[in-house]
């Protein structure tokens, strides 16, 4: 007997697609499935009841592991299945987790993988790192480090006599409930136990992400230094193998965190100065646009900065600009900042010294083109590497970032998207809107037909409150080009 749980609040938009899913197993065994109902004010209740599937509320408190701990103990399966409202399962996702823990004993539960159904550009990047962590782990520690809520199955037996969720200081439903029940067995992975999930989690505004992540990092950081006490207090006591690896992944994880934020984070100086603010206490702003050229839009948006008298700052593509030179020479004639971003606009270019050759190239397809050698340096998505910053330095160029931007590929209006720009601009932001999509053109991401509509918007508004717009190198008091 299998029984799924699934925690849901307010899902009447996605949870009939995960419940046909489950419906749809080809798993002929005894199965039930369970809705936590987390006190949904919508049609999730009736909905879950007219698929079949028993319905326990639980509005006491809104917790995701809170309503798996209720689901749990109203489920009468031996085998007990998270699931997640959001999500879909293949047709055999139950009859591999049946098979797996008939043909291995001594495994208590096991975890798969998640591939997001509207996948975001680096999700295979993610997909990797998952996957390497977990093999990692599994061969260091006996369990996967990073345990995916979507997909994981235990034994009832195990859950019960291990006190379930309740008392789980980090990450309940995942890390905690994995790390409570390898103590009475073999946690497992099997990256052949995958789901399709939603992208909503990662689906925000770059802000957002940004801060929701270093509210993980933080906890995690609380939580590794209590787990790194305790493990040194047992240390000294069992010399294990096993014990020496777990102080050690105690002690990298943060560095690997620290890593991932100088590398990720676009304001980070983990790596090297990185400059994404002005220091100034009067009320300028910088518009910097990034992608171009990439016409008709770039020369769109120098006709509006025309008509308003603004100067702005362009980190331009080299490849874009051999593509359209006379807009490059535009944006120089009329008195706006080249900088350079990148030749090519490889995504992860950071990673390889390779990233060092594509600027090199980006500076001299500007300097062929239009005259200049920029001096400031835009990573492409804000990714930085400590080679990448030792070359810049040595190019005796200076890394800009950005402090104020918008999701504005799934923009909902130009007015909602300069209301967004204009609500979090404060003095001496670097504000980052696009003229182009990497080196892609005549595509509906290459379209900036929005940018255009919302940029006058967004100079009215910014004039009106007082602010003055400037170039960048004017915000820094560094010099525009090299020669």
């Amino acid at each position: 007997m299998i029984s799924v749980v699934i925690p849901a609040l307010n899902e009447e938009k996605l949870l009939p697609d995960c419940l046909e899913s489950l419906r749809n197993q080809d798993y002929k065994g005894k199965y039930e499935i369970i809705v936590a109902d987390n006190g949904s004010t919508d049609n999730t209740a009736n909905i879950a009841r007219d698929s079949g599937a028993k319905v326990v509320h639980c509005s006491e408190r809104r917790s995701v592991f809170y309503a798996r701990q209720v689901g749990t103990d109203a489920a009468s399966g031996d085998i007990i299945v998270q699931a997640d409202a959001d999500t879909v399962y293949p047709r055999d996702w139950l009859i591999t987790i049946a098979d797996y823990f008939s043909s291995h004993a001594e495994t208590v539960a096991i975890s798969g993988r998640f591939i997001y159904r509207d996948p975001p550009s680096w999700a295979k990047f993610e997909y990797l790192v998952r996957d390497c962590t977990n093999r990692l782990a599994v061969a260091l520690l006996g369990r996967p480090m990073l345990i995916s809520g979507a997909t994981f199955a235990f034994r009832s037996w195990a859950f019960l006599k291990g006190n379930g969720y309740i008392g789980l200081s980090y990450s309940a439903d995942q890390h905690g409930i994995s790390s409570r029940l390898s103590k009475m067995g073999k946690v497992s992975y099997d990256p052949n136990l995958y789901v399709l999930t939603s992208s909503r989690a990662v689906g925000k505004p770059l802000v957002l992400c940004l801060l929701e992540a270093a509210v993980h990092i933080i906890s995690w950081g609380v939580y590794i230094c209590r787990y790194y006490m305790d493990s040194l207090q047992e240390f000294t006591t069992r010399t294990t193998l096993r014990r020496i690896a777990t102080s050690l992944l105690a002690v990298g994880v943060p560095i690997v965190l620290l890593i991932a934020d100088g590398y990720f984070i676009p304001t980070s100086p983990v790596f090297g100065k990185v400059y994404f603010k002005g220091n100034c206490p009067d009320k300028v702003v910088a518009l910097t646009f990034d992608d171009g050229p990439n016409e008709p839009y770039t020369s769109e948006i120098l006709d509006i900065l025309d008509g308003y008298n603004v100067k702005a700052t362009f980190f331009v593509i080299g490849e874009n600009v051999e593509l359209y030179p006379e807009t490059a020479r535009r944006i120089v004639a009329e008195g706006h900042v080249l900088g350079n971003h990148s030749y090519s606009h490889n995504a992860n270019h950071a990673l390889t010294r390779y990233g060092a050759k594509d600027l090199t190239m980006a500076e001299e397809a500007i300097f062929n083109t239009v005259g200049v050698s920029p001096h400031l340096y835009r990573p492409p998505h804000g990714k930085k590497s400590p080679w990448e910053l030792e070359k810049i330095k040595e190019l005796g160029l200076v890394e800009v970032t950005w402090s104020d931007s918008t999701n504005e590929l799934n923009g909902a209006s130009a007015s909602s998207l300069a209301q967004e720009i204009v609500r979090k601009t404060k003095l001496g932001e670097i504000i980052l809107l696009h003229d182009g999509y990497g080196t892609s053109h005549d595509s509906s991401k290459s379209d900036k037909s929005l940018t255009v509509e919302a940029l006058p918007l967004i100079i009215k508004e910014l004039q009106a409150r007082g602010y003055r717009f400037v170039t960048v190198p004017e915000l820094l008091d560094v010099p525009a080009y090299n020669n």
